[in-house]
């Protein structure tokens, strides 16, 4: 995958680099984060180092680290990414607790999102949410997506097209300040 450097919204998205791993991983395995997870295993550091090696060479996916105010706060990726369906799935979360209930998760999901559908070209995002994650699945429905069906117990799917996304990134983008 590209060498990814994004920024919108006081958010910047860069590729997660082989320095970074070690806390995405200590992150990801910190039940704040992992309980919200569908995969919710601890991750081991020979884990970690498997994965990272995997996703350096994967055309479907990236993963990147999301800073504010030049700070790290959290990780996101798009995988899934089909060029020809012109689709992926984006994820993302905020691990700094000073930043996860206010508007920078929608600055990050909003830069996320822009970099989806600009940069590579996708004009449909799906998401997978556990049905017990609240605040995930009213996020989402914030963001423009929409419920569809899903073929895992548990999980709501959901689908996001261009137009409605810019619809409601619009109502929500004019009070961001960054």
């Amino acid at each position: 995958m590209r060498p990814i450097k994004f920024e919108r919204y006081g958010i910047r998205l860069e590729s997660l680099d082989k320095n970074d791993i070690e806390m995405v991983r200590q992150w990801r395995n910190d039940p704040k984060i992992s309980s919200l997870m569908l995969n919710q295993e601890y991750i081991s550091s020979e884990m970690q180092q498997l994965w990272f090696e995997r996703i350096r060479r994967a055309e479907d996916q990236c993963y990147m680290l999301a800073y504010f105010k030049g700070e790290p706060i959290g990780a996101a990726s798009l995988i899934a990414i089909d060029p020809e369906a012109g689709s992926c799935e984006p994820g993302l979360y905020v691990y700094v607790d000073k930043y996860r209930n206010n508007i920078v998760p929608f600055c990050m999901a909003f830069a996320l999102n822009d970099l989806a559908f600009e940069v590579f070209g996708m004009n449909r995002l799906y998401a997978n949410v556990l049905d017990g994650n609240d605040a995930a699945l009213r996020f989402n429905e914030t963001m423009g997506y929409q419920r569809c069906s899903s073929d895992i117990k548990g999980v709501s799917r959901f689908r996001l097209e261009h137009e409605a996304y810019l619809a409601a990134r619009d109502k929500i983008a004019r009070f961001i300040r960054y």
